[in-house]
């Protein structure tokens, strides 16, 4: 059974791609990465597109059938990521799927494709479609989603041939580039890339398989597993689990054809960045090196928590996973992960949680301030706020790095730096986060 929620949890691990599927900004942006002509497509996709589809239908998009096969196999790439999330649904923003498929003239095309993707063959469609959808600032795209035939069909790369395609995808990377060397986070980012090595998929493999016998466990408590070729089945908490070999394939995915251009979320997300490395299990990002070196992780203790109390003027100041956890009597991991996603539950959930005794005991007008503002607003207004405060935080430090001609990797309330570059990092954090108004530091 695939468990989804609809708040956000955003904790640097696997599970984080699916934050592409439902963010206007980052929906098919993000998946700009340099090799532009190069796609990730369902296999037999392009095979069925060419054999079966009816030339009267890819004569509709275009009239080179070529052309209009190469333009069905663009939108499905959009699609490639839903294979590395439990969630196959995946919004798609209009405005992107008429910029990577039109043509010359501008032709709006993009919906003509919906239609024999949807129609598909004999074989069965290649896509299905959720038509509802939400007009306006804090709305949402339409959904799509491979039918199961080419889920399991597994992907392949595919190279564009057609000159307009490439040109069209062309300019929407360079402008996404563009935008990325103007925004103090992402143009750090690009100018870290250059200093990092990675590690192969072989060394990888034996990584995991050590981390595995010493029970590692990812951010969100799921137990790393070696898949062994074995199915989900073959688990009965195969939802709790998460697996080195569906790890490294995704590793692959977002980092063989060039890192992507890192890009920063709406409003939904609080303008958090996403690139190949915040998107990266946590477990293969701690493999990252400069000149043979590990980068040193720098994290603010209990971030969203303590944000929470300067938001919504609660008592307490530099709290911590442990001192919850020795006054609860929960177990530590148990609080970690709860505080992931405590504050931005619906709030009939957040009664639910075990944190909930602990805030209503300690913290009840603080509570009741996000109760008002949840009702007022909407439950996400907390996790806006929050991720808000969080990017302004990481910005302000990132910017004054930068003047110092240090460069770090980003990971939304962590940075990842050059040993050399450790104190410095962590003293211009802890300065900042205190200028910010919000009372704690980074781990120690």
């Amino acid at each position: 059974m695939t468990i989804t929620t609809d708040y956000l949890s955003l904790s640097g691990d696997t599970e984080d791609i699916q934050i592409l599927h439902n963010d206007y900004n980052l929906a098919e942006l993000a998946l700009q990465f340099p090799n532009v002509n190069s796609l990730l497509i369902p296999k037999k996709s392009e095979y069925n597109l060419r054999k079966y589809v009816s030339k009267s239908m890819l004569k509709a998009i275009d009239n080179d059938g070529n052309v209009a096969v190469e333009k069905c196999l663009v939108f499905l790439s959009n699609l490639a990521s839903t294979y590395y999330t439990d969630d196959k649904w995946k919004s798609l923003y209009s405005p992107i799927l008429h910029e990577q498929t039109k043509s010359a003239n501008n032709t709006y095309i993009y919906t003509r494709i919906i239609n024999v993707l949807k129609q598909g063959t004999n074989k069965g469609a290649f896509v299905e479609v959720n038509n509802s959808y939400l007009e306006g600032e804090g709305g949402y795209s339409k959904k799509f989603r491979l039918t199961e035939t080419y889920l399991k069909a597994g992907l392949i790369e595919y190279t564009i041939k057609d000159a307009g395609i490439i040109q069209n995808r062309n300019k929407l990377f360079y402008r996404q580039l563009s935008d990325a060397m103007t925004h103090p986070i992402c143009s750090n980012l690009v100018n870290m890339y250059p200093n990092i090595d990675l590690p192969t998929s072989k060394e990888l493999l034996v990584i995991g398989k050590r981390l595995v016998k010493e029970g590692r466990l990812t951010k969100k408590g799921k137990i790393l597993t070696m898949r062994n070729k074995h199915t989900n089945n073959y688990w009965k908490d195969a939802d709790n689990r998460s697996f080195v070999e569906d790890n490294i394939e995704l590793f692959e995915f977002l980092t063989t054809r060039g890192f992507m251009i890192p890009t920063a979320g709406d409003k939904k997300s609080g303008g958090r960045v996403v690139d190949s490395f915040t998107l990266m299990p946590a477990w293969i990002r701690e493999q990252i090196s400069i000149k043979g070196e590990k980068l040193i992780e720098c994290d603010y203790t209990a971030l969203h928590p303590n944000i929470a109390m300067n938001l919504y003027d609660g008592s307490q100041s530099y709290l911590t996973h442990q001192n919850v956890a020795i006054r609860t009597g929960i177990d530590l991991k148990q609080i970690k992960i709860e505080h992931l996603s405590f504050f931005n539950k619906q709030w009939q959930d957040m009664l639910k949680s075990p944190l909930f005794s602990f805030y209503s005991s300690h913290e009840s007008d603080m509570l009741a301030r996000i109760y008002r503002d949840k009702s007022t607003y909407g439950y996400k207004i907390t996790s806006m706020k929050m991720f808000s405060v969080e990017v302004a935080i990481m910005t302000a430090v990132i910017k004054h790095l930068s003047t110092l001609e240090i460069n770090v990797l980003y990971v939304y309330d962590a940075l990842l730096c050059d040993n050399k570059d450790k104190v410095i990092v962590i003293e211009t954090m802890n300065r900042i986060i205190l200028e910010q108004g919000v009372k704690t530091n980074v781990k120690v």
